[in-house]
C-alpha cells in the first residue's frame, strides 16, 4: 500500500475525483483516463500511475470498476445513479 503515500499518485487521484464530480456519468478505461481526462486538466502521466490512483480511489469507494463487452476494465463514479 506504499504507493498510496506517493504524492503524485494522490494528486492524480484528486484530479480524477474532481473530473468525476464535474462529469458524474463519465466512464472510461485506464488508457482513456490517461489520454483524455487528465490531459484536459493539464496532467501528463503514465497509465501505471493512473492505475495506482484508480486502485486508491477504488479502496475509498470513490470509483467502481466494471468490465465492458470486450473485457476491458471501465472505471466510473461509484456515486452516479
Amino acid at each position: 500500500m506504499s504507493e498510496f503515500n506517493d504524492v503524485e499518485v494522490l494528486h492524480i487521484a484528486d484530479q480524477i475525483e474532481c473530473y468525476l464530480k464535474s462529469h458524474p456519468h463519465a466512464a472510461d478505461t485506464v488508457e482513456g483516463i490517461t489520454q483524455w481526462w487528465l490531459p484536459g486538466q493539464g496532467i501528463e502521466v503514465s497509465s501505471s500511475r493512473v492505475q495506482q490512483a484508480l486502485d486508491y480511489l477504488s479502496l475509498k469507494s470513490v470509483v467502481k470498476c466494471n468490465a465492458n463487452l470486450n473485457g476491458n476494465r471501465v472505471y466510473s463514479s461509484n456515486k452516479a445513479k
